[in-house]
């Protein structure tokens, strides 16, 4: 009965669903009447110390939800598989060209792994404190020191480009709200790291205005006049006409990743976003010690 139970616990959570203590009785109570319909109701026990010998024996454990999706990764599928279809018809060789190696320089298609890249914006606080930290039993409030008022809830974006040869090309771009303009912005961009570039819109979230300096500021003169392929989230500012123009004109040829996908294919989502976050917290955490 406790295979079948823990059967009955995978298929839910399979499904995406929630599973509590009153889920595991019921289906419990459900068991014990089908497999020994005879026996007396009163014999059947859900006793706290089995439940809990249970859960350690088939390394369950009560955990907090990090996560919500209207959809689980399994139904992304089909979309996944349609957009790396999309991504291999567009990298077939064109008329005349050679396959392999090409000048020494590997390719993927068409296209050569330096003309391969990712871009991806993601929000980043002005100031990282600590959720949790050791107190005292028995005080009500715990405090927690912030360097400015507020400025732990303040966020700006920064938007990273990766390329397939792991070569840095493209500066991190960093979007603050404001319009870059003032007394305070003036003596603050002494601070600035020749290494970043800063940008300044009214929402500190990437515009297509953004998109398209980014474009011809950044990305078009590494590219070499080669066509490139360029994965991006499915983003109405990556899409309006001059975008596309921009991108037609430099033989850029934009790959859409799917709207719910970014998480489970797109690189920089995958694997650098969060260690870099990781990064700037420590940077953050002994800069302040």
């Amino acid at each position: 009965m406790e295979k079948e139970l823990f059967e009955k616990f995978r298929e839910r959570r399979a499904q995406g669903q929630p599973v509590g203590r009153s889920l595991f009785r019921r289906v419990s109570w459900e068991l014990f009447q089908t497999n020994y319909p005879t026996r007396d109701p009163a014999e059947f026990r859900f006793s706290n110390r089995w439940f809990q010998g249970y859960l350690g024996w088939h390394q369950i454990s009560l955990r907090t939800v990090t996560n919500k999706a209207s959809q689980l990764p399994r139904d992304f599928g089909e979309s996944i598989l349609s957009w790396l279809r999309l991504n291999r018809r567009n990298s077939r060789y064109l008329p005349g060209e050679e396959g392999g190696l090409a000048e020494g320089k590997h390719r993927v298609g068409q296209y050569m792994l330096q003309n391969i890249c990712n871009m991806n914006q993601t929000p980043v606080s002005f100031e990282y404190l600590e959720g949790h930290t050791y107190n005292q039993i028995g005080e009500k409030s715990i405090w927690l020191q912030s360097s400015k008022s507020g400025w732990d809830k303040r966020q700006g974006t920064i938007q990273l480009t990766a390329f397939a040869d792991g070569v840095v090309r493209v500066k991190p771009l960093i979007f603050f709200r404001g319009k870059g303009t003032g007394s305070t912005i003036m003596s603050e961009q002494r601070l600035y790291d020749n290494r970043v570039v800063i940008k300044f819109n009214p929402t500190a979230y990437a515009n297509s205005s953004n998109m398209l300096e980014w474009l011809d500021e950044q990305l078009v003169p590494v590219l070499n006049g080669q066509p490139t392929l360029l994965a991006i989230d499915l983003f109405s500012g990556h899409k309006t006409e001059e975008v596309l123009d921009t991108f037609r004109a430099h033989d850029i040829m934009p790959s859409i990743i799917p709207g719910g996908c970014t998480g489970l294919v797109q690189p920089l989502d995958v694997s650098i976003n969060r260690p870099f976050k990781d990064l700037l917290k420590v940077s953050h955490t002994r800069s302040k010690s």
